[in-house]
């Protein structure tokens, strides 16, 4: 193995014509616990162009999944023993614990930041826990990582956010000291991280969606331009991977990726020929309904899709030939910014916000882009409302037409 590739459980093997076969192998402890696969065969070479950041990529993901399942499998509820890692493990293992009925990306986030709490002060005890204890850690978590760096207020305000979390199910499962500590922070402030200001322009996907098809990415233009035409959410665009259930047969045809399969996507069964799609969100559930006739990036793209390709998901990542892995997305689609000259601050999730701005600086209704956007309240829909001056505009035009009478002009 190259020593400088950031590739865990990487390995190469000679055959004995002198060739050399790449995989990725699960360590022995996941093995053991059963963990599935146990080996991947990689596809790519160090030497080929973006074969180092493939191999580097992948290996990554696939070891954050066997960690992710080391992590929460085969445990039996553990005994609490006072202390936040006590805490913790009995929050991931009790059955009626809110960390059972997480969703499969929201548990993986949680395991996350859990980890960072159990490694910096697991072995507290809750009994010792004052004030001055949570101040400490949070003025110590969101420290810069480097000198110069930013400090890292997400950082920290998750690791307070999950502690109430941890103390709020300890209430629950009656557990000793929880509901003190559970008062401490719930009257305790800390700052929060800054809301997101930015939203993607026109401008920005006018100059991303040639210069995507000149890089043979036509995916991600088709995609950046349904994004911000209609205002949905990337994972509605794209989908997502999700564990298989247990025992559950997988459908003919279904995309199933080490263990996951592709869900939520949109596909091309959800164009009708009148373009008018309609589609439950996956974050809320509520129904979004777009007409792509009225989305002329959309159409554009669209048009150039022969009829006897229009089958299956609609966003397809041309280097595998599947929806796109996790992550994937959103790194391919950077490469391309760079190269559109996109800023760097500009995310390919600002589309939504860009398509919400762009609709209340129209003068657009309010709770007709709530509607758009498939937001249950309004305050949502303004969050996503970044620099508008639509209303502002307004205001300001009655204020004119006013003086203008009061003058008897």
């Amino acid at each position: 193995m190259p020593s400088d590739l950031d590739a865990p459980g990487y390995k190469e093997r000679n055959n004995p014509g002198g060739s050399c076969r790449r995989y990725w192998f699960a360590p022995h402890r996941a093995v053991k616990a059963g963990y599935t696969p146990t080996v991947v065969p990689l596809p790519y070479s160090p030497d080929e162009p973006d074969g180092r950041r493939l191999i580097e990529a992948t290996c990554q993901r696939l070891q954050a999944e066997m960690l992710l399942f080391l992590a929460n499998h085969g445990r039996e509820q553990a005994r609490f023993d006072g202390t936040i890692l006590g805490l913790s493990r009995r929050y991931q293992t009790d059955p009626a614990s809110p960390f059972q009925r997480l969703k499969h990306n929201s548990r993986h986030k949680d395991i996350y930041t859990l980890k960072l709490i159990e490694t910096a002060f697991g072995q507290r005890s809750l009994a010792a826990l004052k004030i001055g204890d949570f101040r400490r850690w949070y003025d110590e978590a969101k420290k810069p990582s480097r000198p110069d760096g930013p400090e890292r207020v997400r950082r920290a305000w998750g690791i307070i956010k999950k502690l109430r979390e941890l103390f709020a199910y300890g209430i629950m499962a009656e557990l000793p000291e929880c509901e003190r500590l559970h008062t401490i922070l719930r009257h305790a402030r800390f700052a929060q991280p800054a809301r997101r200001r930015v939203a993607m322009e026109l401008a920005h996907v006018e100059a991303f969606i040639p210069k995507a098809l000149a890089m043979g990415r036509f995916s991600l233009a088709l995609g950046t331009a349904i994004q911000f035409e209609t205002a949905m959410r990337q994972k509605d665009v794209i989908g997502e991977w999700e564990p298989v259930p247990d025992g559950r047969p997988v459908p003919a045809g279904a995309f199933v990726l080490n263990g996951r399969r592709w869900v939520r996507g949109l596909t091309w069964e959800d164009l009708p020929a009148n373009l008018v799609i309609r589609k439950a969100t996956t974050k809320t559930g509520a129904y979004a309904a777009h007409d792509l006739k009225l989305c002329p990036l959309v159409l554009d793209l669209l048009d150039r899709v022969p009829l006897e390709r229009r089958t299956g998901p609609l966003i397809i990542d041309e280097a595998s030939g599947r929806p796109y892995a996790e992550s994937a997305y959103g790194r391919e689609w950077r490469i391309v910014a760079r190269a559109a000259g996109i800023p760097s601050h500009i995310w390919n999730m600002d589309a939504r916000a860009g398509a919400i701005t762009e609709a209340e600086d129209a003068g657009a209704d309010l709770d007709h882009i709530r509607s758009a956007a498939a937001h249950s309240q309004a305050a949502t829909t303004q969050r996503y409302s970044r620099g508008a001056v639509g209303k502002s505009r307004r205001v300001a035009e009655l204020r004119l037409a006013h003086r203008a009478m009061r003058n008897g002009t």
